[in-house]
């Protein structure tokens, strides 16, 4: 092949043709934060890379019953999302926002739900801040147990909960002002972790995540702290004007839900990007929902950065198959982007649709 000079001056636009319409379209991360607008009762959506408004995901017309959303849950088909003043889980369509049915209610003994959390086991965990418990559903929402009992170990209003990387449970204690770890299988008390004496207030212990380091982040007193597991102390303290909800953000980062907007920590250097929000009309912003549910991408677009490019044109040539050739870490599979005839690898004929779809020989 002595020609793809030539062929790539014609534009990328045969690239996305019915021709190249043989391969298949790359499984992409959605990258999409829903955001909660607790006092406006609508869910909100932003681009998590760009931070741009998308569109009111649910509004407050159409809402039926929504009353200040809190804890939010992309599962693929549909989404969940904790109506606090309500006591119920609601789940909505994930393409039209339409409510489908109430997922979860109050006769389960749900009270003031905040957050929702897929478990390893694959049961979904529910922070019932007025009953002092964390529920535990299975994926259709009906009521398994309760995971932690009302009040095991002091605990007073959790809120921010979630699985460590050593399989241990943590639950932020909102009003208990402490941060308490049980066990990941049980839900039996092991030890409270911190509490008042290390900084901690009754109010406003919030949110409670997991780095991509391994540390733990948690929320309290107007400020991030940022507790290592392997020393079993706080290690940093990030000051912000009244931050709650906490979630893991893009690049390992640390999403924080302040004053209306997102802030975002980089867990490298405990640098803060701010006012991460734009547009949209947020009425107090606590609970929100880092997406990256995978979803299907531009047919072509192999590196899943929202367009077919030269970038991608390499990448068909690093995966054209052959024992000395090393597929590149990208995601999705070579195979799956770039096997245009089905056969089960990357070759010549491929290379060749590949042309034929750019604009002829």
């Amino acid at each position: 092949m002595n020609h793809p000079v030539r062929l790539l001056a014609i534009g990328l636009v045969g690239f996305c043709s019915s021709a190249w319409g043989a391969f298949a379209a790359p499984q992409c991360p959605s990258n999409v934060l829903y955001v909660s607008s607790d006092f406006g009762h609508e869910v909100l959506r932003y681009d998590a890379t760009t931070g741009l408004f998308i569109d009111t995901f649910v509004s407050a017309a159409a809402a039926t019953g929504l009353d200040q959303p809190h804890g939010i849950l992309d599962r693929g088909s549909d989404v969940l999302v904790a109506s606090f003043g309500t006591d119920q889980i609601l789940r909505y369509d994930r393409d039209t926002g339409a409510l489908l049915n109430v997922f979860v209610d109050s006769t389960s003994g749900l009270d003031n739900p905040v957050y929702i959390l897929v478990g390893p086991d694959e049961n979904l965990y529910v922070a019932s801040q007025g009953s002092d418990e964390i529920l535990r559903y299975d994926s259709t929402g009906t009521l398994i147990d309760a995971f932690v009992t009302a009040g095991d170990g002091g605990l007073d209003g959790p809120s921010g909960i979630a699985f460590g990387p050593d399989g241990r449970f943590y639950v932020a204690g909102r009003y208990s002002a402490n941060v308490i770890v049980y066990d990941g299988t049980t839900g039996a008390f092991d030890e409270v972790l911190v509490d008042s004496g290390d900084g901690l207030t009754s109010g406003n212990t919030f949110g409670l995540q997991f780095g991509d380091n391994g540390d733990l982040y948690f929320v309290s007193n107007n400020a991030v702290f940022r507790y290592d597991l392997n020393t079993s102390n706080i290690v940093t303290t990030i000051n912000f004007g009244f931050p709650i909800g906490l979630e893991p953000g893009l690049s390992g980062g640390i999403f924080v839900a302040d004053n209306n907007n997102l802030s975002l920590i980089d867990t490298g250097d405990n640098s803060v990007t701010s006012s991460f929000l734009s547009g949209g009309s947020i009425n107090l912003l606590n609970f929100f929902h880092f997406s990256n549910v995978t979803v299907p991408g531009i047919v072509g677009d192999s590196d899943c950065d929202g367009d077919v490019d030269l970038i991608d044109y390499a990448l068909l040539h690093e995966c054209l198959a052959g024992p000395e050739v090393t597929p590149p870490a990208m995601s999705p599979d070579c195979v799956d982007v770039f096997d245009g005839d089905n056969d089960g690898d990357v070759d010549l004929a491929d290379a060749n649709a590949f042309w034929l779809a750019f604009g002829g020989p």
